[in-house]
């Protein structure tokens, strides 16, 4: 199971509106500016943790911004 950003555009307004640049964003999570930016362009996903402190440093409900796939090798086609 990974952790997926719903909508990269809207990840990015909600930041820009907290008062947030990227690399200010990536700064208040404690990781790197280059690290927040692709989690906010959905290049990597985040960990359980950086997810949970992104809902929390940001105000808003996790599943308005983030949803789990699942990975299962079960579930896909053979």
């Amino acid at each position: 199971m990974k952790i997926v950003v719903r909508d990269t555009e809207n990840l990015k307004k909600i930041i820009i509106t907290k008062g947030y640049s990227i690399r200010s964003f990536g700064r208040a999570l404690g990781t790197s500016g280059p690290y927040a930016n692709q989690i906010v362009n959905s290049v990597r996903n985040p960990g359980p943790i950086i997810a949970r402190n992104i809902v929390d440093l940001l105000g808003v409900q996790y599943d308005e911004i983030f949803f789990i796939e699942s990975g299962n090798k079960s579930d896909q086609a053979v």
